[in-house]
Formats: structure tokens, C-alpha cells, sequence
């Protein structure tokens, strides 16, 4: 007769010894603390003949907790689990006040006889397991505790104590012995490090994001269930980062390829002066003071449809000059009129010397078609002050700089926009932190 293994139980039962109430318990070998739901008693047995009650809880779960009932079974990392404990736990304040709380769901993992936490703060999920090795921090005793591992750099995010709010299910250890623990916290998004220290040894877990949507479908709960998310998680990843290196790649080859267009348009049609002509202001008697006879330009002769920049200075000294201008096409009569108000002051006052305005103005017509064409002057200025005189340039295929670099900022918006979000973002990862930059 060959010897047969004892097939591991998948549960048993045992006694409240508070209420009397039967608990079902699934790490039949491992658990050794209970927390009775019915009368919120904390007890241990393992294996004696008498349960020994620790403690009641004076805090109790309230009705509606009911996403993951002990016992709820699930795939989690591709491995069957289920539900056995459930912890709320607390940060305990300076002032001895409780604060920060979040829910801490005792996973058990028959197959590999592991166990994992799943914890929830602010709808934010994380897994916990044993990091099954230690890390050295350094500048410990600083708001710049780090922990470099592999290359990667986990930044101080927490240092606290919890307590026990209450708790329901099996576990595998002491959960009340958590009191005398300090934990700190180091995070590098997705992950965290969380180094758990008492005066005799130094644990150290790992922590990693989960969205809402996994736990959902890992335990079969309904999206909807889920608890709605409040802020940003200390390692909920940034969506946006994972884009940064394809939109700068995109954006860095869109504004090469604007800066090229710029180019060829340049060289294929290179600015070409047609016209430079100085124009003397002289007075019309016969008209309102300040009026000045119409001036005309010498013709000149634009070759094809073009872009034409005109250029002005006025030799203005303390006074100002309305310039309405007109351009002529010689054989169509076509004109193109614009106006121009060009004023420049200046002196010295308390031996400082000061300005205002400008001798220079410019406009840029677009289109024009080719043809034989003049300008028409009609100035207008304030009387007394000697008649300006006016220097006009016209320049055919001018490079516009200015619709290159509309373009180019228009380009910008959405990377400027990204960069505003992943801003945001990590802005409220660290509001909850009192050691990140916007804390210093």
C-alpha cells in the first residue's frame, strides 16, 4: 500500500470565543489571528484547545462595506486567491489623532501559499508584497531620503505610525503588533518601497499600482462598484509621460520640416528690392496747414504674383505724419491703399534723455499681382515744424517671418499643454507628501 499526502484543507470553521459565532478560515496552517465581524472581537488560536481573546474593536465596518466580502475569490498576477482579512488602518498624527485612513484587503494565494495586500486610499490601489530583500537609504535622517535601485531613484514620499482601526478575517500575523512599527515610504511611479523598522529588525515590501478596472475584473466586481478616485495616488502613473518621448519626437520633426518650408520658399523666391527712393514733404498752400502735396514714386516693375513689403522712415523731429499711401498699377489701375501714423518725440529731461514713438513703419501686401506699378503720398502732418522728408523701400517676395513663427507657436500648443498636465499631475501626487519640492 503506497503512502498517500494529506490534501491541504481549503477551510475550516471555528468558534468566536467572544459571541460564538462560526468563522470561516481559509490559510488553515497559517492563520493564527482572527477578527470576529459579528461582535468585533480579536483573538488568536493556533491549534490549542482555547481560543485567546486580545482584544474588541470599538470601531466596526460600516454596513455598506461590502466590495470584497471575506471570502470573495479572484486571479490576481495570473494566480487564484481569495479574500481572508480586512484591516482599516490609520496614520497616527503628533497629536495622537487619527488620520489618513485607507482599507488594506488580506489576499491569500493557496497555490504558492502567499499572501498580498491590497490597499486602497482615495479610490488609489495598490499591491503589496514582501520585497524579499533590504535596501539602503540614503541621507536617512533628511527630506531627501532616497533609494537607488538599479539605475532608478525612489524619493522619500511618507514617514509614519498606524494603528488598527478595525479589522475582520484571518491573518497570518500579529496585526496589533503594527503599532509599535515605523514605515516610510520611497516611491519611483508605478512602484513604491516600503521599509517597515522597529528597534530589533527592518522589513522592506514592495508596492505597485493597479488600476480600478483590474481589481474589478480580477475579482469579477462591476466598474461601477469601484470607489471613485480622488486627486493622484502616490504611484499612480502619469498617462502623459508615456507619450513624452514619441511628442517631442513629432514635434521636433514638424518644426524642422516648417523651418525647411521656410527655407525653400526663401531661396525659391529670394527678397528682391525694386524700389529705394528718398521723398520730400513739401506744403500745399492752397490747402489746410499741415497738408502736403500728393508725392509719387518713381514706376517699377514686379515680375510675377508676389508678396510686397513697404518700408517707410519718416525724418520726423517732435511731431507726427499721417501717410495715407496708395499702390498703382499702371496698365490695370488696380490700387492697393493702407495708412500709416508715424509720430517720434523726444528730449531731455532732469539729464536724462528720453524718446517715444518711431521714425519707421511697414506694411506687407500679399498677392499683388505682376505689373507696372507707383506709389501715391497723400502726407498730412502738423503745421509749424519743418516738412519731413520720407525714405521708401519696396521689397518684392519678402521673408515672412511672421507667419512662421504663428505656426510655429501654433505647433507648441498641444506640447505646452501636455507639459501643463504632467504638471498638474505631479503637483497633486505631492500634495499629499510633506517632503516633495512644493513643500520645501
Amino acid at each position: 500500500m503506497s503512502d498517500t499526502a494529506t490534501p491541504r484543507p481549503e477551510s475550516a470553521q471555528l468558534a468566536c470565543p467572544e459571541c460564538g459565532t462560526l468563522i470561516t478560515y481559509y490559510d488553515v496552517e497559517g492563520s493564527e489571528y482572527y477578527a470576529c465581524a459579528s461582535c468585533h472581537a480579536y483573538f488568536k488560536y493556533s491549534g490549542e484547545s482555547k481560543p485567546k481573546v486580545l482584544g474588541n474593536y470599538k470601531s466596526v465596518p460600516p454596513p455598506e462595506l461590502g466590495l470584497l466580502p471575506i471570502g470573495t475569490t479572484g486571479t490576481l498576477a495570473g494566480q487564484p486567491c481569495r479574500v481572508v482579512g480586512l484591516v482599516e488602518r490609520a496614520e497616527l498624527a503628533r497629536n495622537g489623532k487619527l488620520q489618513y485612513r485607507w482599507l488594506e484587503y488580506q489576499i491569500y494565494q493557496p497555490v504558492t501559499d502567499d499572501y498580498a495586500q491590497l490597499a486602497v486610499f482615495k479610490g488609489h490601489w495598490t499591491v503589496i508584497r514582501p520585497a524579499k530583500q533590504t535596501f539602503k537609504v540614503k541621507s536617512p535622517s533628511t527630506r531627501h531620503a532616497r533609494v537607488e535601485v538599479s539605475g532608478e531613484t525612489y524619493k522619500i514620499y511618507n514617514r509614519y505610525q498606524s494603528r488598527v482601526v478595525w479589522a475582520v478575517g484571518e491573518f497570518d500575523w500579529n496585526i496589533e503588533g503594527d503599532d509599535q512599527l515605523r514605515f516610510a515610504e520611497y516611491i519611483s511611479p508605478p512602484t513604491m518601497l516600503i521599509q517597515e523598522r522597529n528597534k530589533d529588525r527592518e522589513t522592506w515590501y514592495r508596492a505597485e499600482h493597479i488600476e480600478p478596472r483590474a481589481v474589478a475584473a480580477a475579482f469579477n466586481v462591476k466598474p461601477g462598484d469601484m470607489p471613485a478616485q480622488d486627486g493622484v495616488g502616490a504611484v499612480q502613473p502619469d498617462a502623459v509621460r508615456a507619450t513624452i518621448p514619441a511628442l517631442t519626437l513629432l514635434t521636433g520633426l514638424a518644426l524642422g520640416l516648417l523651418l525647411l518650408a521656410q527655407v525653400l520658399l526663401i531661396n525659391r523666391h529670394p527678397p528682391t528690392t525694386l524700389l529705394s527712393e528718398n521723398l520730400q514733404v513739401v506744403a500745399d498752400t492752397a490747402a489746410a496747414p499741415g497738408t502736403g502735396r500728393v508725392l509719387v514714386s518713381p514706376s517699377f516693375t514686379l515680375g510675377h504674383q508676389a508678396a510686397l513689403e513697404i518700408d517707410l522712415t519718416a525724418t520726423l523731429s517732435n511731431q507726427w505724419l499721417e501717410l495715407p499711401v496708395s499702390l498703382v498699377n499702371e496698365q490695370t489701375g488696380q490700387g492697393f491703399e493702407f495708412t500709416k501714423n508715424i509720430e517720434f518725440y523726444s528730449g531731455v529731461e532732469s539729464g536724462e534723455n528720453w524718446s517715444e514713438g518711431s521714425r519707421d513703419a511697414d506694411a506687407v501686401l500679399a498677392q499683388v499681382p505682376a505689373g507696372r506699378y507707383h506709389l501715391n503720398f497723400y502726407p498730412f502732418t502738423e503745421a509749424g515744424p519743418a516738412a519731413p522728408a520720407i525714405v521708401v523701400r519696396v521689397v518684392a517676395d519678402p521673408a515672412l517671418w511672421s507667419n512662421f513663427f504663428v505656426v510655429f507657436c501654433l505647433l507648441l500648443l498641444y506640447p505646452l499643454y501636455q507639459y501643463i498636465r504632467r504638471a498638474s499631475h505631479e503637483t497633486q501626487r505631492w500634495n499629499e507628501s510633506d517632503y516633495g519640492p512644493i513643500n520645501a
